[in-house]
This record gives structure tokens, sequence and C-alpha cells, in this order.
């Protein structure tokens, strides 16, 4: 069975995938869903993670060619792998995520407010940080729908993620992604999310292998806000 593996964002586990798994296998699809955890891998940087994560990946697959999917920090940690490692893919499918800041300054200021969510994550309630998190705008006002325990999460480890992987430290990937010959990679965005419909957009006119597609009825996190669109164009992806 082809795998699947599948990388989520912030305050999130690697459970939040339960649901496409069991989506997909109620569809008799041939996918196995290998859920990330980030925390089996290096925090010496997006470098060093992506690095331990496609060797570990190489490890369990053999030659066999896998997809990958990332969603937010997972899906800008899974450009980063397409890249490291092309060859390990048979496709990537990112969803909803930056694929780098330009100027120094957006660079500074997302340090700076990853900084603060870093040092705040040790000092206040996880219950309210993780209510302040989905009042951002780029939820676009949408009730969280992905599953989440608050039990799974660790405050201390959740801080070194923001940390390690601000975007203030991300290099900006888009000119690497124009010089990839592949795997394929699919961009989707939600059709409430405009900001990251804009995102997809760049990428597929600068990208030969990146193609940008919107789904219907979500905003920011489309896995989960409509889960059998997602499935489908999941499924079409992989097998269309």
């Amino acid at each position: 069975m082809t795998k699947l593996f599948c990388i989520h964002g912030n305050f999130q586990a690697p459970s939040v995938w339960k649901p496409l798994a069991e989506n997909l296998k109620a569809r008799n699809v041939n996918l196995d869903v290998i859920p990330v955890n980030l925390e089996n891998y290096s925090f010496d940087g997006f470098d060093r993670w992506v690095e331990d994560f496609c060797n570990s990946v190489e490890t369990q697959t053999g030659q066999e060619k896998s997809f990958l999917l990332g969603y937010s920090l997972g899906g800008r940690l899974a450009l980063h792998a397409s890249l490291h490692s092309p060859n390990l893919w048979q496709g990537v499918i990112i969803v909803g995520a930056d694929p780098g800041l330009v100027s120094e300054d957006e660079k500074r200021a997302q340090l700076q407010n990853d900084h603060k969510w870093a040092v705040r994550l040790k000092k206040e309630p996880l219950k309210r940080l993780v209510e302040e998190w989905d009042e951002q705008p780029v939820f676009c006002g949408i009730e969280n729908s992905a599953p989440r325990n608050l039990n799974q999460l660790d405050a201390g480890k959740l801080g070194l993620q923001f940390g390690v992987f601000s975007k203030g430290l991300q290099q900006n990937l888009i000119p690497k992604l124009a010089e990839l010959k592949s795997p394929p990679v699919l961009f989707l965005s939600g059709e409430k999310d405009k900001k990251y419909q804009g995102i997809g957009e760049t990428l597929a006119k600068s990208s030969p292998v990146v193609k940008a597609q919107v789904v219907a009825d979500a905003g920011h996190r489309v896995p989960w806000e409509n889960p059998d669109s997602f499935t489908r164009v999941l499924i079409d992806f992989a097998f269309g």
C-alpha cells in the first residue's frame, strides 16, 4: 500500500489526521496514512529536521515512492522536504503554507511575533493561548473543526517549534521551487482564505511543477472544514 506521510500544523498533534485516514479507508483508497510526529526529528533548524525526516522515510519505504501532505507549518516543512529529496515522493500536497517571506523587515517582524508566542507558552495557560490562536484572521472566523486534545500538546515543545520553525528563519523557497522538475506539487487553499489563494497562484505561476486549486466551502483548515471535497481532490491528485 502506498504511504501518505502527513505533517500537521501549529497547535496540532499527529492524531489530527485520523479523520482523513478513516475517510480514505471508507472509500477503499490504497493510501496508508502515516501521521508525522514533529518531535521525532532534529530541532536544530529546517535543514536538519528535513534531513532526519527524509532519511527516516527512505528507511521506511525503501525504493518505493510515497506521497507527502503538509498543512500550514507542516506544509512549509513538506516544501522543504520536496526540495531536499524530490525522488522520495510521487507527489506533494501543500495546504495553506507560506513558501517564505521576502523582505528582511517581514522576517524580523515574524521572528519577534513567534518569539512572543514561545515566551507566552512558558508562562500562560495553554487553553487560553489555543483560544487566542483560533481567533486569528487567517482562520476566516471559522471555528476549529480539526481534532484537538490539549492533553496531547506539550506547551514547552510547542514553544520550541515557534522558535525553530519561524517563518522569520525560513528562506524564501520560490526560486528553488521554480527550478524543481519533480515531484508534482498540489497547493490547496479554501475559497474563503484569500491570502493563501494568492500565495498558491503566485507559486503556480513561478514553478512548472506546482498546481494551485481552491476548495469550496472552506477557509484555512481545508482538510477538516470540507473533508469530503479535500479527500476527493487528494484522491484525484494521487490516482487521477
